[in-house]
C-alpha cells in the first residue's frame, strides 16, 4: 500500500475517531450492544439482495458489448473488484474489473471498461436526481451543507458532460487517451502500452457506442434507482435496530449528501467525511442525538461497506490474485 493512501487511511480513521470521541464512546457502545440483531441480519441480506442488483445491471450492461459470463462469476469480479475500489480514493479503483476481466476470460480492457464508466454515470446521475429533489428541503435546514452540494451537483454535471462530449467522437477519443498515456508516460507499465493507445481507443469509442441502445439505457438507469433505494433501506433498518424512527425518504435523501460530497474529499471509502454528513443531516434535520447517529453510521458501514471489503479480499486474494 502506498504512503499516501495510507496517510488517507488514517486521516479518515482520525476524523471516524475523533467523531466517535465527541458524541460519547459510551453511550455509542451502548447503543451498539442492545441493537436489534434480526434488524441487522435484515441489513445483511440488504446487502446481498444490492450486489445481486448491482450485478445484473453490469451483466447487462456487458452482454450489450457481447461479452458473455456466467452470472455467479459476473458476482464474483463485481465484489472483488469493489474491495480495490472502495479502498481507494474518491473510488479509481473501478477500472479493475476489467483488468480482471482480462486476466480471467481474456475479455479486451477497452471493450469491457465503458461498461464500468456507464454504469459510473447512471449512478451519478440518479444520485444528481435525489440530490436535486432534495436540495431546496435542504437549502432552508442546512444553508451551508446545501451550498456544497449545489457545488458538488454543478462539478459532477460539468465533469459528465465533457466526459461524454469526449466519448462521442472517436477522435476526441483518440486525442484524450493519447493525452493520458502520454502523462502517465513515466510509469513503465503505461509506457509498455502507449504504442497501442489507437487501437485501444477505437474499442473504447466502438463499445461505448453499443449504449446508444435506449432499452439496455432506461433497463440499466431504473435498476440504479432501485440500487440506491436499497441504500437508503439500509440505513432506515439501521435506525431501526436501534429503535430509531425515521422515515424511509431522508435515509435516501441522505445518500447524495454523503456520497457525492464524500468522494471529493478523496478520502479512502469517504470514511470519515460521509459518517460528519450523515451525522450534520440527521441531528439538525430530526434532532436525533449525536451518539444515536453516529451509531447509526457504524452499523451502517458495517452492513454496506465492509462486506465488500471481506468478501471482495477473500475473493481476490484466493481467485483473482
Amino acid at each position: 500500500m502506498k504512503k499516501k493512501t495510507i496517510v488517507l487511511f488514517l486521516f479518515s480513521f482520525g476524523i471516524l475517531g475523533a467523531l466517535i470521541y465527541f458524541s460519547d464512546p459510551v453511550k455509542i457502545w451502548a447503543v451498539l450492544s442492545n441493537a436489534n440483531l434480526l434488524f441487522i441480519s435484515l441489513g445483511l441480506f440488504l446487502w446481498v439482495l444490492n450486489s445481486l442488483i448491482r450485478t445484473l445491471r453490469w451483466d447487462i450492461l456487458l452482454k450489450k458489448l457481447n461479452i458473455r459470463i456466467k452470472f455467479f462469476e459476473v458476482w464474483q469480479i463485481f465484489v472483488a473488484s469493489m474491495f480495490i475500489s472502495n479502498l481507494s480514493p474518491a473510488k479509481t479503483g473501478d477500472p479493475i474489473r476489467s483488468v480482471i476481466l482480462k486476466k480471467t476470460d481474456n475479455k479486451s480492457f477497452s471493450k469491457s471498461l465503458p461498461s464500468v464508466v456507464v454504469e459510473r454515470i447512471l449512478d451519478f446521475m440518479v444520485l444528481i436526481i435525489i440530490a436535486i429533489i432534495s436540495s431546496g428541503f435542504l437549502a432552508l435546514k442546512i444553508q451551508n451543507l446545501s451550498i456544497w452540494l449545489y457545488l458538488s451537483i454543478l462539478f459532477y454535471v460539468v465533469v459528465i458532460s465533457v466526459g461524454l462530449f469526449i466519448v462521442s467522437s472517436e477522435r476526441r477519443t483518440e486525442i484524450f487517451f493519447a493525452k493520458v498515456f502520454k502523462t502517465f508516460s513515466f510509469i513503465p507499465v503505461v509506457r509498455n502500452y502507449e504504442n497501442k493507445v489507437k487501437e485501444a481507443s477505437k474499442k473504447f469509442h466502438k463499445s461505448f457506442r453499443e449504449y446508444k441502445h435506449a432499452p439496455t439505457i432506461l433497463v440499466a438507469a431504473l435498476l440504479s434507482f432501485v440500487v440506491w433505494t436499497v441504500e437508503g433501506l439500509i440505513i432506515f433498518v439501521a435506525f431501526r435496530s436501534i429503535g430509531v424512527s425515521i422515515s424511509l425518504i431522508p435515509c435516501i435523501a441522505i445518500l447524495p449528501l454523503s456520497i457525492l460530497l464524500g468522494i471529493l474529499t478523496f478520502l479512502p471509502g469517504s470514511i470519515g467525511s460521509s459518517e460528519l454528513i450523515t451525522v450534520t443531516f440527521f441531528t439538525t434535520l430530526f434532532g436525533v442525538a449525536l451518539s444515536d447517529v453516529t451509531a447509526v453510521t457504524i452499523i451502517t458501514r458495517f452492513l454496506s461497506y465492509w462486506p465488500y471489503v471481506f468478501v471482495g479480499a477473500a475473493l481476490f486474494s484466493h481467485k483473482f490474485k
